[in-house]
């Protein structure tokens, strides 16, 4: 038996999930929290975490923007920085839950995102950073894994685009022959729904000033809701069906920019993807679903993704589904394909900055 838990950190809910190998796959333990609530009490992920019985095989903590595969013992100041790219002397609170395990259990782990995997090539890396962050290299796992179980495929054979739609950021992975070998991560993409995506570089020149919080805002619900974001992916898909004219425009802007994007990496690596699964909090959300099925069936057939039954956060189920490929588990295939164990370099290699 093995038993793994894997834990994921989005905008507005940390979630984590226990997945135990026995004859089949089950979850054992699926727990969420506010993000803001973790943020006050960062300790809480630890105390969940060890409240499983028996002690977990192996953990995959939340890794932002990623670093090498790093035991939390092991893990320097540098790398934490990598991971939150959080400039200051307070630490970001993804460190703090970091730091929280530091030796209390054995196999804690820390990722790589998208850009550190050896599969992508270097020149799709210049001058990006967020290419999907940890868990998106986490969610991919887990694509891969319902490709190969649904098609009944070898990991050679696997051809697939995965687009996480969030409650505030949208990313996209592309997947060859079981390896990652590109990403848009959430700053890059098209509208999102709270998160703007990648911004125009004279609005960033107007805006005068440009902080990670700017890049949370400006998204398809700040269209919606009069520029304050507070509407939620159910009322924008509610008000698009009565009719209203301002939700409709967000929301065609919205999946517009996901048809650009899917379609960007089908392009540019020439892929021939058998599917195209879609994820994360709006994929739930009938209206966006069946506009989604509908736009994306272009380049393949559109689906869900496997979750043995856990109605947690797909990137949470997939970091479990890693952390028992690391100890040898039944998933152990995929993650050597992914090539987790080779990743290397800096996050900001290849990023031009300019002048001090």
């Amino acid at each position: 038996m093995v038993t793994t838990i894997g834990i994921d950190q989005g905008s507005l809910t940390y979630d984590i999930v226990g997945l135990e190998q026995n004859d089949r796959i089950r979850p054992v333990l699926e727990k969420s929290f506010t993000t803001r609530f973790v943020k006050e009490r960062p300790g809480i992920v630890l105390e969940t975490v060890l409240s499983l019985t028996p002690t977990p095989d192996a953990v995959v903590l939340p890794s932002g923007f990623g670093t090498r595969l790093t035991k939390v013992e092991e893990i320097s100041k540098d790398q934490l920085f990598e991971i939150s790219l959080k400039k200051g002397q307070e630490p970001s609170s993804l460190a703090r839950v970091i730091e929280a395990f530091r030796g209390k259990l054995p196999n804690v782990y820390v990722l790589p995102s998208v850009r550190l995997l050896p599969t992508v090539p270097r020149h799709r890396r210049l001058n990006r950073i967020d290419m999907g962050t940890s868990d998106k290299v986490c969610t991919a796992a887990l694509a891969i894994y319902t490709q190969v179980a649904r098609r009944r495929i070898g990991l050679p054979e696997t051809s697939l685009v995965l687009a996480e739609l969030g409650s505030s950021f949208n990313a996209f992975v592309a997947v060859e022959a079981g390896r990652i070998v590109d990403g848009i991560g959430g700053t890059n993409s098209w509208l999102g729904m709270r998160a703007r995506g990648s911004i125009d570089g004279e609005v960033a020149a107007l805006m005068s000033s440009f902080s990670k919080s700017d890049a949370y805002e400006g998204g398809a619900l700040f269209t919606t809701s009069l520029e304050n974001g507070d509407a939620s992916p159910e009322e924008l898909a509610s008000y698009s069906e009565s009719g209203s004219m301002r939700a409709q425009l967000a929301s065609d802007a919205f999946i517009e920019g996901i048809i650009r994007d899917v379609g960007g990496l089908v392009s540019a690596c020439k892929l021939k993807p058998k599917d195209i699964f879609i994820s994360g909090r709006v994929s739930r959300v009938q209206y966006f679903r069946e506009r989604l099925h509908k736009a994306l069936s272009a380049y393949a057939p559109v689906s869900e993704l496997e979750t043995f039954s856990s109605t947690a956060k797909e990137g949470a189920v997939g970091a479990a589904l890693v952390a028992n490929g690391l100890v040898g588990g039944k998933f152990k295939d995929i993650v050597s394909m992914l090539q987790i164990r080779e990743a290397n370099g800096s996050i900001l290699d290849d990023v031009y900055l300019g002048h001090p």
